[in-house]
């Protein structure tokens, strides 16, 4: 492993974490590489270089009443080759990885865990399998979809089945109080989950969900912050987004699609 871009990667983000209330970047043990944790008392990002696949990972996870920070979620990854790298390169994934900490969607998860937590509320993460498992619990038969998903495709394609499964599900179902309860859930998961969560909700589910009974019924029954949210997310469907400028890709990742798999 480059020490010196490793380095530099650790104490770039650092001066950036500190201001948001993070510790100074310490060692652990991971299976994957070598790797630095920054923590709170309640949430947890991780620089690590993955040897295998030659690549520095950002990842983040909640911290329990012990200390112990839970599952890793990954957030960039980026290859890196210390024998053909040069330092615009590990400046360049330096600079991607202080983005995606300042984002405002990333700020607001550690505020609202820290708020979460200063409450004495649950500090589980609420992450898209939870607000599947929950799901099920309403569309018993849901369970079939989450089952076939990991057998064929050795996980939960979570948009994928958001927009081709739940939506049109939710859209079919005639009883009230079911809808009524997934309006209550859809709820719960948009106030009290993480951000791929919140998304799944309005992107993936009600903005696919068409205008009719079931529609009706859930707005009904939204609880105030989706209920706000809600109606400016339905003014985006249909509409054409303009893509995110995308960022000029450094040399380390034209040379990963170019490196043959197995030599």
């Amino acid at each position: 492993m480059d020490i010196t871009a490793f380095n530099y990667i650790r104490d770039e983000l650092y001066g950036e974490l500190k201001k948001q209330g993070f510790s100074e970047p310490y060692d652990y043990e991971d299976e994957k590489g070598p790797a630095v944790m920054y923590r709170t008392d309640a949430v947890a990002y991780s620089i690590c270089f993955y040897k295998d696949k030659k690549s520095f990972v950002l990842q983040s996870t909640n911290v329990n009443s012990k200390g112990e920070p839970g599952t890793w979620r990954q957030l960039s990854q980026w290859y890196y080759d210390e024998k053909t790298a040069i330092r615009e390169d590990y400046e360049s994934i330096a600079n991607d990885f202080l983005d995606v900490v300042r984002g405002p969607q990333n700020i607001a998860f550690v505020q609202n865990t820290k708020k979460r937590k200063k409450n004495g509320e649950d500090e589980s993460n609420i992450d898209p399998l939870f607000f599947f498992n929950r799901l099920a619990n309403i569309y018993p038969e849901f369970k079939d979809t989450m089952n076939e998903e990991r057998i064929v495709f050795g996980q939960i394609r979570f948009a994928t089945v958001c927009r081709n499964v739940i939506a049109p599900m939710i859209e079919k179902c005639e009883d009230a109080e079911t809808l009524k309860k997934t309006a209550e859930l859809l709820s719960y998961m948009y106030k009290d989950g993480d951000v791929d969560t919140r998304s799944l909700v309005t992107a993936g589910v009600l903005n696919n969900i068409g205008d009719g009974n079931a529609i009706k019924v859930l707005t009904e029954n939204f609880g105030d912050e989706l209920k706000k949210v809600y109606k400016h997310s339905r003014k985006l469907i249909g509409k054409n987004i303009k893509p995110e400028k995308v960022k000029k890709s450094p040399k380390v990742v034209a040379n990963a699609l170019e490196a043959p798999k197995n030599k």
